[in-house]
């Protein structure tokens, strides 16, 4: 368990360029490429320091995933003014954007590094809240069933086409977004069905 590091501005200041030193190398780097002295070299910093605040590598990677979540929630936020096709359209185009911006750290985070209990727990959580959140956007209860197994599935694929294409390259965003999308409506078809 880490020991808890002194409560100061300077001690939170250190914190947060810890955190920072950590989110730019496991942006670049696979979570298992990456370790405790390196985070430490990067940041000017000895190994001791990280433990000191943070416990442990894992214990340092889950504190890096809460801000990443966090802005890639504010990243693909939904623009409200839009008709829900296209307002879904341009939440996938900024998903897109963002993890080919971060192409190394969404992996890593989405098949190595889920393997930590921790993290694979804020990365389902988040999944829900997205189906919550497509749920209330077109006027369907995320409490019944088919809705919260049918939006959670079409998610999964989406996670898993976004892998696909980042670690293949092989088709345009737009293509890849319109493909997304079709897959959406043809959820929202079985939804319909299962619901009758």
């Amino acid at each position: 368990m880490a020991k808890a590091p002194p409560t100061s501005t300077r001690a939170s200041e250190r914190r947060e360029q810890l955190l920072q030193t950590a989110i730019a190398l496991f942006d670049e780097h696979d979570y298992d490429d990456v370790s405790v002295d390196d985070i430490a070299k990067a940041a000017g910093v000895s190994h001791g320091l990280l433990f000191q605040y943070f416990g442990s590598k894992q214990e340092l990677y889950v504190a890096t995933v809460q801000p990443i979540i966090e802005e890639f929630r504010r990243r693909i936020a939904p623009d409200p003014e839009l008709p829900p096709p296209e307002r879904l359209r341009g939440t996938l185009r900024a998903y897109a954007d963002f993890i080919h911006e971060h192409p190394t750290g969404y992996r890593s985070l989405m098949t190595r590094a889920s393997r930590v209990p921790e993290v694979r727990g804020m990365i389902e959580e988040a999944r829900w809240v997205g189906v919550h959140r497509i749920a209330s956007q077109i006027g369907l209860d995320a409490e019944r069933p088919e809705v919260r197994i049918g939006l959670r599935a079409w998610i999964g694929y989406m996670d898993t086409a976004m892998l696909a294409w980042i670690d293949n390259d092989e088709l345009e965003r737009d293509d890849l977004v319109e493909m997304i999308a079709l897959a959406m409506r043809s959820t929202l078809e079985s939804i319909a069905a299962a619901a009758d």
